[in-house]
């Protein structure tokens, strides 16, 4: 009798396999297309994680959901998340964000977005978002007046800038007053060019000709953004420089970016996430600025175009494309 009472307390002391096995978390990714900025944002949430103690397939699964540039089928991925409920999901934009949060307003979401998540109605306030999103937020406009100076150093008899805008925007309207403000302190004049499609944003850059000491300077914006290739091909013919926002533009032809590191916000989107899995909700979360940004150069199109980069701000680059 004794012996069998042992070995029932010896049983009951020893974790069946069910309650040994740890929950593992579903980490949803809900991305527009998989770019540069989206990869690098990836790369960096699965290694903090890990770095975390989150292993994959131990403690947590991602499941993607790439639109692959299609924005029909943001909506139907989003729904196929929440379907499974998922513990977070983690999303990159404005676009995937907003399906994100109109298809659930109860599973946390964490997302990453160049610009100013206030403004685009992503979240209340810094503080507090108010439901159930909390994220990293680049603030692009605050860094307009950086990316002007840059451009003017690069260079230095820099007279007069071309910004490219969706006339229909309103948000493109408003970059275009940023812009135009930061020019002024630089004394440089702004020629804008309002666009209402991509045939006429294409007809718009075709028209121009090169003029000695004007550039090209590049606001937020998606119809801008969607005939970039174009832009690029054609500005390079017409030896004019390019200063954008973001490293991917800087590697697909653009003469220079600076913007925020897309891998470090996906590092600090992991910590946010991180608090979430041990209990946290995302509206007790303060919405996180970007703690990083980085100058990248592109030297074949310096050469192509004419412009000499100087060893200086070859030195200052966080990368240089040769």
């Amino acid at each position: 009798m004794l012996t069998k009472l042992v070995v029932m307390a010896l049983f009951l002391l020893v974790p069946t396999a069910a309650q040994a096995q740890p929950k593992i978390a579903r980490i949803g990714v809900l991305i527009p297309a998989l770019d540069r900025p989206q990869s690098q944002s990836i790369k960096g949430l699965r290694e903090t994680l890990k770095q975390l103690g989150f292993e994959e397939r131990k403690h947590i699964i991602f499941e993607i959901r790439n639109a692959k540039g299609d924005r029909a089928s943001l909506e139907p991925a989003a729904k196929e998340l929440v379907g499974q409920k998922t513990d977070v999901i983690f999303t990159t934009g404005t676009r995937a964000t907003r399906v994100a949060t109109s298809a659930t307003r109860d599973l946390p979401i964490v997302f990453i977005h160049p610009g100013d998540p206030i403004r685009l109605g992503l979240v209340k306030s810094l503080e507090r978002s108010g439901a159930n999103v909390t994220g990293v937020g680049a603030f692009a406009s605050e860094t307009t007046e950086k990316r002007m100076a840059i451009l003017k150093e690069i260079i230095p008899e820099l007279r007069q800038v071309h910004v490219f805008f969706d006339s229909n925007d309103p948000f493109a309207r408003e970059n275009l007053g940023i812009a135009k403000s930061a020019a002024a302190k630089l004394r440089l004049d702004i020629v804008e060019h309002g666009v209402k499609s991509a045939d006429e944003l294409k007809s718009s850059v075709g028209g121009l000709q090169y003029v000695k000491n004007e550039a090209i300077f590049h606001m937020p914006d998606d119809l801008v953004e969607s005939e970039a290739d174009f832009l690029f091909d054609t500005v390079r013919k017409k030896k004019l420089p390019t200063m954008f926002n973001e490293d991917f533009w800087a590697i697909r032809g653009a003469l220079a970016a600076y913007g925020p590191s897309y891998s470090e916000m996906g590092r600090q989107a992991a910590r946010l996430v991180e608090a979430i899995l041990k209990g946290r909700k995302p509206e007790a979360l303060p919405i996180q600025r970007a703690k990083k940004f980085d100058l990248t150069l592109n030297y074949r199109t310096a050469n192509f175009i004419g412009v000499s980069l100087s060893q200086e701000m070859i030195k200052r680059a966080d990368r240089v494309i040769r």
